[in-house]
């Protein structure tokens, strides 16, 4: 998508050096995403106006309403209208408020409720420290929107070879996740094996999401919560924050960076 179609001009004032001028400047355009499940409202998202179809199969994946693409029976998105209309099978984890904008957060703390916590995730994947390094800075160099406007996060889908093989960009970091393993489910890409780099704080819910996903490895260049460490900790996901330039931190299962 264009940077026209993600972003606007306004008009401010700049003050630098004590001097002041009028410009044009390019903002983030903000809108909003409706999905409706079975005929009933779900969801209204605040994202940027791109990849409608990962975003909303995203968003229902990594929340456990969708598990398998067969239990997709119909699917419509309107950009205009910034809506999809999905019908499904086999919906039984939704909560009883279906309207709630918290709905993702809601069903992963009823799955742990009810005893059914995240499986560990156990992989051989292993990386050297300089491939951290290297992602992070082509994820950075990738982030051309965010370069323009400063306004949105940044997210990518890597292997193990040092390949980003998805990139996202939204006003909404759980937006990014969800934009990355929504198209890695569209298209069969294997996440088991993969790496999620991102430009975001890691919080508790975008963990949840990661690991819903089954990656066994996020990298990060900001910080994460004490409580994403713990879950990180026991869901067997490597944690990895404050990436600068060739230094990092890992706050968990280690083993998966090579010194």
């Amino acid at each position: 998508m264009s940077r026209e179609a993600k972003g606007i001009m306004v008009n401010i004032i700049r003050i630098k050096e004590n001097k002041k001028e009028n410009i044009l400047d390019l903002v983030a355009r903000e809108t909003t995403f409706t999905i409706l499940l079975n005929q009933k409202k779900l969801v209204t998202l605040n994202c940027t106006p791109e990849k409608y179809k990962y975003l909303g199969l995203g968003f229902l994946y990594t929340s456990g309403i969708l598990r398998k693409k067969e239990d997709i029976v119909s699917l419509e998105i309107n950009k205009k209208q910034g809506l999809m209309d999905i019908r499904m099978e086999g919906t039984s984890l939704l909560p009883k408020d279906i309207s709630s904008n918290n709905l993702w957060l809601g069903i992963c703390q009823q799955a742990e409720g009810e005893g059914n916590p995240f499986s560990f995730i156990d992989t051989s994947l292993k990386i050297n420290p300089g491939l951290v390094y290297s992602l992070i800075s082509e994820m950075q160099e990738r982030a051309d929107f965010f370069k323009l406007t400063g306004g949105v996060h940044s997210c990518a889908l890597a292997d193990k070879n040092g390949s980003i093989i998805l990139f996202s960009e939204d006003i909404s970091r759980y937006n990014t996740i969800d934009k990355i393993l929504g198209e890695a489910f569209v298209h069969d890409i294997s996440t088991e094996d993969k790496i999620i780099l991102t430009s975001c704080r890691i919080t508790s819910g975008i963990l949840r999401k990661i690991i819903t996903g089954k990656v066994p490895l996020i990298i990060s260049r900001a910080a994460p919560t004490d409580r994403t460490i713990e879950l990180a900790k026991r869901a067997g996901v490597t944690l990895v924050g404050f990436v600068r330039g060739e230094r990092m931190n890992i706050y968990s299962h280690p083993q998966r960076i090579g010194i």
